[in-house]
């Protein structure tokens, strides 16, 4: 059975424990570079199961997320009550063609996109942290949400990559 989107925010929240989530944020594109370092290319790209992302995919996601979220929060500070419009993940995968564009690329394009959003979120006044969206499937979120949902999303998809690698460490 499919996760719904409340059981998913729960995860994502759940993810921080008591991590700032800026902090996580600002951190994860460093992360992201000590755990891909040296990997091989075939490593990346290589599924660990049928129906489960390859790292090189879950970069991917994390790169494109990135821009989606970053364009959520500047939404919601610019037009407090916005629409905010979901999307399909697993469709990006191939809409997006992940598998013709390089891990590299995604990794750099995510720790510049992430960079900015982190210096934006670092000026806003407590008050537009308050601000926020209307989700088009969780209803909905504010800044401050959005930013903890973020954090969390990084640290499930760093554990899934940790994971990922674990067994190629060990041998």
């Amino acid at each position: 059975m499919p996760e719904t989107a409340e059981q998913y925010r729960n995860r994502m929240l759940g993810n921080l424990k008591n991590e700032d989530p800026l902090k996580v944020q600002a951190a994860t594109p460093q992360k992201l570079v000590r755990l891909l370092k040296g990997v091989p290319k075939a490593k990346l790209r290589k599924r660990p199961a049928p129906g489960k992302w390859s790292i090189h995919e879950i970069v991917m996601h994390m790169a494109d997320t990135e821009i989606v979220y970053g364009f959520r929060i500047r939404l919601i500070l610019g037009a407090p009550g916005a629409t905010l419009i979901g999307f399909d993940q697993d469709q990006w995968v191939t809409a997006l063609h992940y598998d013709k564009r390089d891990t590299a690329t995604a990794l750099d394009q995510f720790a510049a996109l992430r960079k900015a959003t982190v210096a934006m979120l670092k000026t806003i006044t407590p008050e537009q942290w308050k601000h926020s969206g209307l989700h088009s499937e969780r209803g909905q979120e504010s800044v401050e949400t959005t930013v903890s949902m973020m954090g969390g999303h990084d640290i499930n998809h760093l554990a899934q990559i940790e994971r990922i690698l674990k067994p190629a460490k060990s041998q």
